[in-house]
């Protein structure tokens, strides 16, 4: 852009471009440098039993993803390393129950300055066969509600921050992540996709043994989606099914039951769908999104039986100053109202990317009422400043405070979700939380988050006092 307007500014007529053919072979680089302070709940006093941890701790940790990317008539083929190296992890921030994220990738790694290279994409598609058929196989990345773009700005938007990821997803903000090894294939119309998938998550999120593949956990998945309009003016229509089974040998049960286990014995099949419009209205777009799924299947020795729902609504003034876009809604995950019986009630988010919802990852989507209010203003078009507030409750008291984004590790004593007990209350803290983006050039952005929670009835039946706070500042570069 500058040597084009160098050149008008000098009165010469451009060259007519002409049509080049993109490199058979693309290099691609991602750095994420991120800097982590926390100041979390206030543990209990120490007792002939109980040590607690220091909850201010503070760490840094950097992520490096390079690759290529060769393409070929209808072959397209990805492999990718990625480098993630911590410094500063805190090795005395557990108890009870990790204090933090830092305290998380201590508890997994078991150093203060964990790394680890690894092969993070390794997979080749052949796209088209048939003008209809899309097969890709190998170890690559999946979203789930993310499987169709839609095309309109406002729905993909909505879908990115609020809806993607629920079920299935990459856990991208942990530094380690995770990746899918296996098979996809989506059938492409004008008006839906269907995309068919079966997968053995790899090992990652706070797991410094990344990239390892978990064949004892599978998720097979079903997805049909249509593209805005084909079923519901200016709407998206998603159908899905995901099928969970985990075997692993990890000692920890996270559920109200008190019983131990010697391994993970889970088999769990969700399905639902999910409804995401946008439509101009006024000065400016009107967005509606509701989501719900139900839950079939075994839960160690008892039936599994659970539910969540989701509703939200926006309106952004775009072409007002600032463009403030306002949106709330409310979502509901089932809780256990009796351990003692052969049922388990509590929702399982299986293997999501936790932290869209839970941007201080303090809870999980699990035993929880959300409700949600949120702004979003652009003072200027490359800053995005976001404000959250969530007043957060248990669905049933006689559960229990989940956290956590799903499998981590093929065997151990971590499950990838915890439990902290409720002391038979249910409302667990109000958290407000703002966050600014700031895209410094097409290949450059800073961004920095601030969240501070209250510590309800809940939080205080393991911790003596709030709130709790959590700061982050992260830069990253990419090409």
């Amino acid at each position: 852009m500058l040597v084009m307007s160098s050149v008008l500014a000098l009165g010469f007529e451009p060259a007519v471009a002409q049509p080049t053919t993109p490199p058979a072979i693309q290099p691609f680089f991602r750095n994420t440098t991120r800097v982590e302070l926390w100041r979390y709940f206030e543990p209990p006093p120490p007792t002939p039993t109980f040590t607690p941890g220091d909850p201010s701790t503070a760490h840094i940790g950097n992520r490096l993803l390079a690759g290529l990317r060769w393409r070929h008539a209808r072959l397209d083929t990805i492999v990718a390393l990625q480098y993630v190296q911590f410094a500063g992890l805190p090795d005395d921030a557990i108890g009870p129950g990790a204090l933090g994220t830092g305290a998380l990738y201590f508890d997994h790694s078991g150093t203060s300055y964990s790394r680890q290279v690894y092969l993070k994409t390794a997979s080749i598609a052949v796209r088209g066969i048939a003008n209809h058929l899309d097969v890709q196989a190998g170890r690559m990345p999946y979203t789930g509600g993310a499987e169709n773009p839609s095309g309109i700005p406002k729905i993909e938007s909505v879908k990115r921050s609020r809806l993607d990821s629920r079920l299935v997803g990459e856990f991208e903000w942990s530094l380690f992540q995770r990746a899918f090894d296996g098979i996809r294939g989506d059938w492409v119309s004008s008006g839906f996709r269907i995309t068919g998938s079966a997968f053995q998550p790899t090992q990652g999120g706070f797991e410094d043994a990344a990239g390892v593949s978990m064949s004892d956990v599978r998720i097979t998945s079903a997805v049909f989606t249509t593209a805005p309009g084909t079923v519901i003016p200016k709407t998206e229509l998603q159908l899905f099914t995901h099928r969970y089974r985990d075997r692993r040998a990890v000692t920890a049960r996270p559920d109200n039951t008190g019983r131990t286990a010697t391994a993970v014995d889970v088999g769990i099949t969700a399905f639902g769908g999910h409804l995401v419009s946008a439509r101009s209205a006024g000065n400016g777009e009107v967005d509606a999104l509701l989501w719900a799924a139900g839950q079939v299947g075994d839960w160690y020795e008892q039936d599994h039986r659970a539910f969540a729902v989701a509703a939200e609504a926006g309106y952004q003034w775009s072409k007002t100053r600032w463009a403030p876009w306002i949106r709330s809604g409310i979502s509901w995950f089932s809780g256990d109202n009796d351990p003692q019986d052969d049922r388990h009630r509590t929702f399982f988010p299986m293997l999501p990317t936790v932290r869209r919802y839970s941007q201080s990852t303090l809870y999980s989507m699990a035993n929880l009422r959300d409700i949600m209010a949120q702004a979003i203003l652009r003072p200027r078009n490359p800053v995005t400043l976001r404000l959250d507030a969530h007043f957060l409750a248990l669905a049933s008291p006689a559960d229990g405070w989940y956290a956590g984004s799903g499998a981590t590790q093929e065997s151990g004593r971590i499950f990838g979700y915890t439990l902290r007990p409720s002391g038979g209350a249910s409302r667990l803290m109000e958290l407000v939380e703002t966050s600014v983006d700031w895209r410094v050039g097409p290949h450059w952005s800073v961004n920095g988050y601030v969240g501070m929670a209250s510590s309800g009835p809940v939080v205080r039946r393991s911790f003596e006092s709030g709130p709790a706070t959590f700061f982050y500042l992260e830069n990253a570069l990419q090409f």
